[in-house]
């Protein structure tokens, strides 16, 4: 049964759906125009373009594995780095949920953790090109600078959250996932292949300038946000508990009760956890196409360039498909993407010519980023507005879950080889993909 209440769930200042049967609290703010959307749609639009271009310079799947593999060959090194992303990716969103909420604008923080997503990569650049240091040194350089990133990346995660969730009208965030990732994905091939045939050579590849222009670039992006126009809220999480004082512990545990009461939130975080360990994956790929097939510098251009074509691609028609059908469908459509991906790694690598088609492994691989975007976008949907950060957060601490094993999965490759892992972690990515048929699409539910 699906009623309007104020009082069932919190009382707030408007009314919130709650649909009783899968415990869904459906956001339903009016879906008009926000105050200056066109011009702060734009601007997230430059903002992530700039960022995307970026990214093409530390791209996770090919350049920093290139680099780990060859200052350390252990699969337990590189199995840290999903375990970076994911702590820095989750746990900062759920840690700022609760001041971020209370905040009447939230630029000043979608700004601040830009930046501090540049400047490390610009340390690390500075260190690489002016000092001597090999080896284990050089990791333990490059795995702080990334680990500072990340942890700032988790932060503007959030910020992005709340600020579209703010600004952008649900029936354009998927227009807007289209047109930036679009956009960033083929003006990041233009620049990738118009510098990097310089810098990365075999056995002499710039690793300094190639960091320090992830850095400029990222530096560029959150200078674009000092251009949002944004209206103090006039409400916030405070307001939408008025039982008692809030508290940090009391936002955050009310977070993580959802978990427990609320049915799609329980499937979705099982989903999550189960999808991810096929992205644990995303690092082995390259070392395994170098250690099997023999992969050279010249395929890593082709397999970058079609990654981000395949990324491009994908966003565009993800995003407008989630317009027009919700993320329901977008999110089941991804995972089962994301699940194939090993199994065809270890088809090609059986394959005669499996160098010249390893590529195809990466038109999989491009649709990885575009899971995170939909999980967020499907997690605004199902949110109060006033909740959107503490949903975000949540559902941010979840991803990680997974992502914490990822250096066993290295030590499993160790021990074990390549390929029954990458089987194992495609069938539990497999379960994930048939258990979003027993999702609830909240956007197509029927409120009485």
């Amino acid at each position: 049964m699906i009623k309007e209440t104020e009082d069932d769930h919190d009382t707030v200042p408007i009314k919130i759906p709650i649909l009783k049967s899968g415990g869904i609290f459906m956001n339903n703010i009016e879906n008009t125009s926000q105050p200056h959307e066109k011009h702060n749609f734009t601007v997230f639009v430059v903002n992530q373009v700039l960022g995307r271009i970026g990214w093409i310079f530390k791209n996770e799947t090919v350049i920093i594995p290139r680099f780990f593999d060859f200052h350390s060959s252990l699969g337990v090194m590189r199995g840290l780095l999903p375990l970076i992303i994911g702590v820095g990716q989750s746990l900062p969103q759920f840690l700022i949920a609760y001041p971020v909420s209370k905040m009447t604008r939230k630029k000043g923080v979608f700004t601040l953790s830009a930046f501090g997503i540049a400047i490390p990569w610009f340390i690390l650049a500075v260190i690489l090109e002016w000092t001597n240091y090999a080896g284990p040194v050089v990791i333990g350089f490059f795995l702080v600078s990334h680990s500072l990133s990340w942890l700032m990346q988790g932060c503007n995660g959030l910020a992005v959250g709340v600020l579209q969730g703010k600004l952008i009208r649900i029936d354009q965030r998927g227009r807007l996932l289209a047109y930036d990732n679009s956009i960033g994905c083929l003006l990041a091939i233009a620049a990738f292949w118009l510098v990097m045939p310089h810098w990365l050579r075999e056995g002499n590849t710039n690793y300094a300038w190639i960091f320090g222009t992830a850095g400029c670039f990222f530096g560029l992006s959150a200078c674009a946000s000092f251009y949002f126009r944004e209206t103090p809220d006039w409400y916030s999480w405070d307001s939408a508990d008025s039982s008692a004082s809030p508290t940090l512990s009391k936002f955050l545990g009310s977070g993580l009760m959802l978990i427990r009461y609320d049915r799609n939130i329980q499937l979705l975080a099982i989903i999550i956890v189960l999808f991810y360990f096929a992205r644990v994956l995303v690092p082995h790929y390259t070392v395994f196409g170098m250690r099997r097939l023999g992969l050279a510098s010249e395929n890593f251009f082709t397999i970058i360039t079609v990654q981000n074509i395949a990324n491009a691609l994908g966003y565009w028609a993800i995003g407008n498909i989630a317009d027009r059908r919700g993320n329901r469908i977008v999110l089941r459509m991804v995972i089962f993407i994301g699940a194939f991906a090993p199994f065809v790694a270890i088809v090609i690598s059986r394959l005669p010519n499996g160098a010249d088609l390893y590529w195809f492994v990466y038109a999989f691989l491009g649709f990885f980023p575009t899971s995170y975007r939909v999980v967020m976008n499907y997690t605004l949907e199902i949110a109060p507005r006033e909740r959107h950060a503490q949903y975000l957060g949540v559902m941010n601490l979840i991803q990680a879950c997974s992502l914490i094993a990822s250096p066993l999965i290295g030590l499993l490759i160790d021990g074990f080889s390549f390929e029954p892992v990458f089987i194992s972690c495609g069938i539990l990515a497999l379960s994930a993909a048939l258990l979003t048929f027993r999702m609830t699409d909240p956007r197509h539910s029927r409120f009485l």
